[in-house]
């Protein structure tokens, strides 16, 4: 009998793992057993930085993403045959910025700015949910969803253009915020000016500002549009960062969108 594992603390993309593993056992055709692990300290102590997390007969399978019906299918084929389902896929060269060359997954960029992200989101989640939760129940209230609005505006209908970052900054990083900035601050003077635009550098490794990991969902640097309880990430800077005239067509386009201009 398999035994699986879904590691998480109860957000929406934990409850579809969980349902895309209860899936997997039917397609994969094994016999499995599904378990959902929600205690924090069960999870840090499984080696789980990350979740939502799949752990097949005591080892991590995946962290940080949600699995396919497919993708666990092949987690549970292998596991009952021992044969792996397929090879794995081809690096792919990184293109987070001109020159420099190396696999998506190992560019110090990006694999970097992720890690650091993990780290701070094992702190998050093991001191900072379960207070959260507590806090909420004793209020007879349920914890707020991963995509609710987390940070007032301050008017109604002002658009925070956030850029989110750790202390540890890249060359590529610092651009990434360059341009981001640039690109708000030059063609939308007159919001900014105005009160409807504000553009924030947010550091994650700062107590206030860790609760944004989880309810943005953020696995890298990356900039985040939020207006009232509706916001947007923008995680595709890392490719445009080579190309500035795109770089602000893209986050510019974004603004122009909360804007409805």
């Amino acid at each position: 009998m398999i035994h699986v594992q879904i590691l998480g603390t109860g957000c929406p993309k934990c409850k579809t793992l969980f349902a895309n593993a209860e899936a997997a056992v039917k397609a994969a055709g094994v016999e499995a057993v599904v378990e959902k692990v929600e205690d924090i300290q069960q999870i840090v102590k499984l080696g789980v930085m990350m979740t939502p997390g799949v752990v097949v007969d005591g080892k991590v399978a995946s962290s940080g993403k949600v699995l396919s019906v497919d993708e666990i299918a092949a987690l549970l084929t292998t596991a009952a045959t021992g044969v792996p389902a397929e090879a794995p896929a081809k690096p792919v060269a990184c293109a987070c910025a001109p020159g420099c060359g190396a696999a998506a997954s190992l560019c110090r960029c990006r694999a970097g700015a992720k890690k650091a992200v993990a780290l701070l989101l094992l702190g998050f989640v093991a001191a900072s949910v379960a207070v959260v939760v507590s806090r909420e129940v004793k209020a007879g209230r349920s914890a707020p969803d991963a995509g609710a609005a987390v940070e007032a505006p301050a008017a109604e209908g002002v658009l925070s253009v956030y850029y989110f970052h750790a202390t540890r900054r890249c060359q590529t990083c610092n651009k990434i915020e360059a341009l981001a900035r640039e690109a708000v601050e030059t063609t939308y003077a007159g919001e900014i000016a105005g009160g409807r635009v504000v553009f924030k550098s947010l550091n994650l490794e700062e107590p206030e500002n860790t609760r944004f990991i989880e309810a943005f969902d953020l696995v890298s640097n990356t900039v985040v549009m939020q207006q009232g309880n509706a916001f947007e990430k923008f995680d595709a800077v890392w490719d445009h960062v080579g190309d500035p005239a795109a770089f602000h067509a893209y986050i510019q386009a974004g603004v122009a969108k909360f804007l409805g201009k």
